[in-house]
């Protein structure tokens, strides 16, 4: 099952793939010329704080090193929005695309248990957000030394694998919706809303009191915070928002188990 969720899966992921390399062969490209470009660096100084609130990865805008470039352009918004998009579809699809489809019941008809194939659907998931990241550090790796980033390959690493668990986080609640319920447009739905909010809240709460209350409790706060780019890796804060994402997705596994399938 886990084999054909990954093969089913390959063609999205090569395109996946492709656009992730033209994206940040894009931004390593560009990167010379905004670091030597002192008019464009005040400007961004200059940002309202309320701008900065949602492109300050690690809590600074800083345009002058590899590191700063990379998380305002890349980490704070593009590589969330993207993995979201392929997390949340795939979640969303693992089991109520099927069930829409009325391919569900044909794989239940196999000498395979309900619990193996939700396990399965959900590791397929996991991976493939899990590829994404790898061929994004992959391609950061390649670009890093080029255009001196100075960053470096440990914490492009800890970066990319802070993505790939804030968005395990929104790929876990979209699977465990369409396993509990067998709508995919409605965990689509969901998902989205949730993810919108979460970063809405942490992007704001510098300004909005309210949100600063719970800003804590977002999966982007936990994301942002520790700054892999510049600190390297918080290992608690990234499992935690993998040990999120997995209670989605069990609990939606668990549901699964129990409830009747449309055929």
């Amino acid at each position: 099952m886990l084999v054909k969720t990954l093969r089913d899966g390959r063609r999205a992921f090569a395109w996946w793939t492709i656009g992730i390399a033209g994206l940040v062969a894009l931004m390593v490209a560009v990167f010379p010329t905004v670091r030597d470009n002192e008019e464009l660096n005040k400007l961004v100084q200059e940002y309202p704080e309320a701008l900065k609130g949602f492109i300050a990865f690690g809590g600074e805008v800083d345009y002058l090193s590899g590191a700063g470039y990379l998380g305002s352009e890349l980490f704070s918004f593009m590589v969330p929005l993207l993995f979201l998009i392929a997390a949340v579809g795939a979640g969303a699809g693992a089991i109520a695309g099927e069930e829409e489809r009325g391919t569900l019941d044909l794989l239940l008809a196999m000498p395979v248990s309900r619990l193996r194939v939700a396990l399965e659907k959900l590791a397929g998931m996991a991976l493939e957000v899990a590829g994404l990241g790898a061929v994004l550090l992959a391609c950061l790796a390649v670009g890093d030394p080029i255009v001196s980033m100075d960053v470096g390959i440990a914490n492009l690493a800890a970066a990319c694998a802070s993505a790939v668990a804030l968005t395990l986080v929104f790929g876990g609640l979209a699977f465990g919706i369409g396993a509990a319920t067998g709508h995919r447009v409605l965990a689509i739905g969901v998902a989205v809303a949730v993810a919108v909010a979460s970063y809405v809240i942490n992007g704001l709460a510098p300004l909005v009191p309210a949100f600063e209350a719970v800003q804590e409790l977002t999966p982007f706060y936990h994301y942002a915070i520790g700054d892999p780019l510049r600190s390297g890796l918080d290992a608690l804060r990234t499992l935690l928002m993998l040990g999120l994402g997995a209670v989605f997705g069990l609990a939606g596994v668990a549901a699964f188990v129990r409830r009747d399938i449309a055929t």
